[in-house]
């Protein structure tokens, strides 16, 4: 009997610590960097800006055991983040696209994350559709910016590990909205109107 409690009690100890490593719901915090707003055209001093959540429902993994979800005001934390900048940038900010002189809406189609953990380590998946539409002088452009993110941490995994792999995406794919060379071409060809 002793034997058997000697073999037992240090697999039930381990058993144990295994299932508290990872908990039932991981919750990310939004802070993206946004760093490329230069091109935008000289003559831009009055900005519309909005931000609209196009998802369908907030995904978790397929065993519904760990769900990441994100603060409750995503998409005001996002336009807020996008609205400091360009103010820090020196433009003013409307919220009337016909009065501006450059408008953007941001659409968020797809922002989730997900979680497939083993013993060991887990797997945090990052996947992102935003859709950008810039209104100058009657003119439109849009275009679908599409990103994911997988990122492999040790368990037990946290919020800051969640947070993380969030930020990295969204840091990346809002660069590449704003650097995008047909975005670039577009307002060159509206200033030569």
């Amino acid at each position: 009997m002793k034997l058997l409690i000697k073999k037992l009690f240090p697999t039930l100890v381990f058993a144990i610590l295994l299932s508290g490593c990872n908990p039932a719901i991981l919750q990310y915090q939004l802070d993206p960097e946004i760093t490329h707003l230069d091109q935008l055209p000289e003559e831009t001093k009055i900005v519309a800006l909005k931000v609209v959540d196009a998802r369908v429902a907030h995904e978790s993994n397929e065993n519904n055991q760990n769900i990441v979800t994100g603060p409750t005001d995503e998409i005001k934390v996002i336009e807020k983040k996008l609205t400091d900048f360009l103010k820090q940038a020196g433009y003013k900010i409307i919220s009337k696209p016909l009065l501006a002189d450059l408008s953007f809406e941001i659409e968020i189609n797809t922002l989730q994350l997900s979680l497939e953990s083993s013993t060991f380590k887990s797997t945090i998946g990052g996947k992102s559709e935003i859709k950008l539409t810039v209104n100058k002088r009657g003119e439109q452009w849009s275009k679908i910016f599409r990103a994911t993110r997988e990122q492999e941490v040790a368990n037990p995994v946290n919020d800051l590990d969640v947070t993380g792999v969030v930020n990295q995406m969204l840091t990346k794919q809002f660069s590449s909205m704003f650097s995008d060379q047909s975005l670039k071409d577009f307002f060159s060809k509206n200033n030569n109107l």
